[in-house]
Order: structure tokens, then sequence, then C-alpha cells
């Protein structure tokens, strides 16, 4: 019985694929720091939980509504393989929800508004994949969902600047186009199971143009931080995080037949995009906000 009820609980932390949760908690301490470069411990923790607990509810959800493409692409999956069943899954991501509400409340209104777009967002994204209304709506609700978090994690500080939108907004074009290249992978799946991914609809091709686009104009709003008040000590990590996530999505564009159905692309970024965060929290401790 012990050993069945330890593989209940590891299903259920497998759910929450925990690697994928950095993301949102570098974002959110990254909003803490622009907001006013301070290093408050308490602000900092919630600025890493409060879109820790929002993905997590999204996570579940995820795979909630993915069920039917993942029992053919991850039968092993907690919820395609039945070992966490669908009202289980559904307690279980409201309970993160929950959880990142009522903590964004006691934060301030703000702050909650901000987790609800967050919430909200993450949740009409696998939706929309489950109803076959797909596109770049759909891609654009993973960058809301991503990119928020650093505005999340700036109410938390108090002080919400040109530069935490300007951030947010960096954040929102990265991650629309992360989820247009993180379709191509899947594609053949996707077709099968009569989806509407924006590769399916516009073509691979187009679809990596987007994407390359997408992040050229987010490296541009990049170099230009430093005039809202970010030290320019920030410039040299971004100058490489920005160049990296370039070169991969124009690797992608060039041949994405090749590239873009390879998931080391997607890891790549990831690690150009926590770059980036680094770059941006040397500009704070550099010189601190200017203005804040």
């Amino acid at each position: 019985m012990r050993g069945e009820q330890w593989t209940k609980v590891m299903n259920f932390v497998e759910l929450l694929r925990l690697p994928l949760l950095v993301v949102p908690a570098a974002l959110g301490t990254c909003g803490v720091f622009l907001s006013y470069g301070n290093h408050d411990s308490i602000a900092l923790m919630m600025g890493a939980l409060l879109p820790s607990f929002a993905w997590a509810g999204g996570l579940v959800f995820n795979d909630y509504f993915d069920i039917e493409s993942d029992s053919i692409a991850h039968p092993e999956r907690p919820i395609a393989s039945g070992s966490i069943s669908k009202q289980e899954a559904i307690v279980y991501g409201l309970s993160f929800y929950a959880v990142c509400l009522v903590l964004s409340f006691l934060v301030s209104i703000y702050c909650l508004l901000v987790s609800l777009v967050v919430v909200i967002s993450k949740t009409i994204y696998p939706y929309l994949g489950y109803i076959k209304r797909e596109g770049i709506l759909r891609n654009a609700c993973f960058g809301v969902a991503v990119g928020f978090c650093i505005l999340l994690g700036a109410t938390i500080g108090g002080n919400v600047s040109p530069l935490v939108i300007m951030a947010t907004i960096v954040g929102v074009l990265i991650y629309t186009g992360d989820n247009i290249l993180g379709r191509f992978p899947d594609i053949e799946v996707d077709r099968a199971m009569g989806a509407r991914t924006l590769p399916i609809q516009i073509g691979l091709k187009p679809a990596a143009m987007l994407a390359l686009l997408l992040t050229i104009a987010a490296a541009g709003i990049i170099m230009l931080l430093w005039l809202l008040g970010l030290h320019r000590s920030y410039l040299p990590t971004a100058s490489l995080a920005g160049m990296s996530l370039i070169l991969l999505s124009l690797a992608v564009f060039i041949d994405p037949e090749r590239f873009g159905t390879d998931e080391s692309i997607i890891y790549l970024r990831y690690m150009g995009q926590l770059l980036l965060y680094m770059s941006f929290i040397i500009g704070t401790i550099g010189g601190g906000i200017s203005g804040a």
C-alpha cells in the first residue's frame, strides 16, 4: 500500500515538470529586481513563488486538456495513463491557482490583477488546443503567461516603471516566438489530431520567420533598456543573450525541417533566456534603478 501511495505522490510531482518552473520563477525574481533594485529576501521569495504557483496550476491543466494528444505522443504521462484521474487533476490544478491568488491578494490588488492575467492566459492556452482553435492567439497566450511574470514580480516590489513595462513586452515577444517554434517537433502529431497550430496553418518557413522577427524585435528593445534606467553594466551579457536567441531562431528559419524538429534548440533558447535575466539583475546591482 505504501508503495502505491508513493507512486501516486510521484505522479502528482511529475505533473508539475519541475524544471519548467525555473522560467516563471526567474522572471518573477527579475521583476522584483527591476522594480526597485533591492535584495529584500521576502520580496524575492514571493517573486519566485507566485509565478511558480500560477504556472504549476497551468501545467496541470495543460496535461488535462492535452489528454487526447498525449495518449498518442506521451501515453506515459500521469493523466493520459490514467494514474491520475481527471477529477484529481482539476482539484490539484485549482489548488495551485488558489494559493497563488490568495497570496497575491495579500500583497496588493495590483499583484492580484496581474496574477489573474497569468492564471487566465495559462489556462486559455491549453484550452485553445483542446477545442482546436490555435494559431497565433494560442502562441500569444503563452507569451503573455510567461512575460507577465516579470510584471507580477514588479507588483511585489511595488514599482511598475516604464522599464518594467518594456521588460515585460520583451518577455511576451520572446515567449510567443518560443511557443511557435515549440510546436515544430510535434507537428506530425498535431496534424494527426487535426490541430490548427501556426506552423500547420501557414507552413514551417513562414512560422519560423515570424518567430525570428519577434526575437529580433525583443533583442532591439533589450539594447535600449539603459535609456529607461537600467545600468549599462547589463549590456555585455544582454548582447550575448540576444545574439544567441537570434542565431537559434535564424537556424530554424534557414532549415526548419532539420532544426525546427530538434528539441535541443528550445532548450538552448531557454539557456539564452536565463542569461538574459541574469543581465537584468546585473544591471540593477551595477548601478541601481534610476528613479527608483
